[in-house]
């Protein structure tokens, strides 16, 4: 196993680091400012940023393009809407039962299922529909 204590930094090093960054003729983070100010500051980029990730943004960029996901995901949001999904609480007791109580779960090992999945999609509603038929 690795001592883990290699891999701080010493604080003299990270003293050189934000002499460096913070250096009022520094044409490298100079040029960064130029790019951030460009685009809004950091502020307007992060909104951006925000924005974008948005359900009803990415469905339109995904409409945007004609992506043959576009069906499948609306499907997926009307299965949401009808309550077609358990949720994980009932899932859990459903598979091991009265052990649910008793057994502890990580939560660091969560899954979301993200939009950027869509090559799964058409597999996903496969399944389901073989699982409830």
């Amino acid at each position: 196993m690795i001592d883990r204590s290699k891999l701080k930094i010493d604080v003299e090093r990270l003293n050189e680091i934000n002499s460096f960054l913070l250096k009022d003729d520094n044409p490298l983070v100079d040029g960064l400012i130029k790019v951030i100010e460009k685009y809004g500051g950091v502020d307007e980029i992060n909104k951006k940023a925000n924005d974008s990730r948005k359900l009803e943004n990415l469905m339109a960029k995904l409409d945007e393009k004609n992506s043959p996901y576009v069906k499948d995901l609306h499907w997926l949001q009307k299965q949401r809407d009808d309550d077609a999904f358990i949720s994980i609480p009932e899932y859990r007791r459903e598979i091991l039962g009265n052990k649910t109580d008793t057994t502890k779960f990580d939560e660091s090992f969560a899954i979301t299922l993200e939009i950027s999945a869509c090559n799964f999609f058409p597999w996903i509603i496969e399944v389901i529909f073989l699982h409830r038929n």
